[in-house]
């Protein structure tokens, strides 16, 4: 097995490269997992690379930043185990759930925890379940708003969240499903791909929802949710901005929440699987442009300018890569 390896580094704002680094060694309850394909999450690689915080712009950030941050969407191969993991074996494919502490996912080896990753099933490709911590992410955001079951619900944000969330309230049983957004070709592309209906928030006329979900995290996105939805309002973007809650929402019982994390636990892991594996949930669609690790600026003013919903990266070739990449490359995909 190799001892060496690349990994991506922001160095300061923006600027970045590549390093060479030793491949980690696993500790008792580790497990090392070989990338095959990593995502990037939009907020995170704007913010780190751009020299803000990703919770409160306010603050700066201490570069450089740890080796192979921000990524924390991917997936792989199991290459070796620790002595105290017993959920894992050599060669199993898995996707991250969650990575917090440590060196981050671009790059071509990285460890995990056992709870920190998902095991595939061979119908699952790695396209497929590259973005599943998102997927976990929205997941429990939604499972705040209770049974979906005949419930009208309106999505605000056609980013890779809101994408997400439009298909998984239709498969758990919504009765009517809407997404909003400002963007035109957003609009375009969710109506194109058939995942549900989506207009521009000034097209709803009259229309009011049971529910509401907001993946924009903007005050005037959550305040537009509030005047159409009469129940029950879950803010999963981080929120910026203030957003006024008026008496007659009170009165009427209007319940405004923020996005809630929690430990994802087994029935929540079934859930995503079968979502995805026998629900027909499209995952490969927020994935809609490839960029070589070379490239790194290119993917992030892909994302600023919302030409890309996300962008992927290759890590067993993207290193080393000199060519453009595109929205159609498949690279290694299993």
């Amino acid at each position: 097995m190799r001892t060496k390896m690349k990994m991506l580094q922001i160095v300061g704002p923006g600027e970045y490269t590549i390093i060479n680094a030793d491949v980690p060694q696993v500790k008792g309850h580790e497990i090392l997992v070989e990338i095959e394909i990593v995502a990037t999450c939009p907020r995170w690689d704007l913010s780190m690379l751009g020299g803000k915080h990703m919770f409160d712009a306010s603050k700066a950030l201490e570069y450089p930043l740890p080796p192979g941050w921000p990524g924390h969407e991917a997936a792989g191969i199991v290459k070796a185990v620790g002595s105290g993991v017993v959920g894992y074996q050599v060669g199993d494919r898995v996707a991250s759930l969650e990575h917090i502490a440590g060196n981050g996912a671009y790059a071509e080896y990285l460890c995990y925890r056992e709870h920190e990753l998902i095991k595939l099933p061979d119908s699952i490709s790695f396209k497929q379940a590259v973005s599943f911590e998102l997927l976990k992410c929205v997941m429990i955001g939604l499972l705040q708003l209770g049974d979906l079951r005949g419930k009208s619900i309106v999505v605000s944000g056609l980013g890779p969240a809101g994408i997400l969330a439009l298909q998984m309230v239709r498969i758990w049983g919504a009765s009517e499903v809407i997404g909003v957004d400002l963007n035109e070709q957003r609009i375009r592309y969710v109506n194109e791909l058939g995942i549900g209906e989506a207009v521009h928030p000034d097209e709803l006329g009259s229309r009011r929802f049971d529910l509401g979900y907001d993946c924009v995290g903007a005050a005037p996105s959550v305040q537009n949710l509030l005047r159409i939805v009469d129940q029950h309002v879950v803010v999963f973007g981080v929120l910026k901005g203030t957003v006024q809650y008026e008496d007659h929402l009170w009165f009427k019982g209007m319940k405004l929440e923020s996005y809630q994390y929690r430990r994802f636990n087994e029935r929540d892991r079934e859930l995503l699987i079968d979502a995805v594996a026998s629900k027909g949930l499209n995952m490969e669609c927020i994935q809609t442009h490839h960029v070589p690790f070379t490239q790194y600026q290119e993917a992030v003013e892909l994302l600023k300018s919302q030409t890309a919903i996300k962008v992927h990266f290759y890590p067993g070739i993207d290193f080393v890569s000199d060519g453009l990449g595109d929205s159609n490359q498949r690279g290694v995909d299993q």
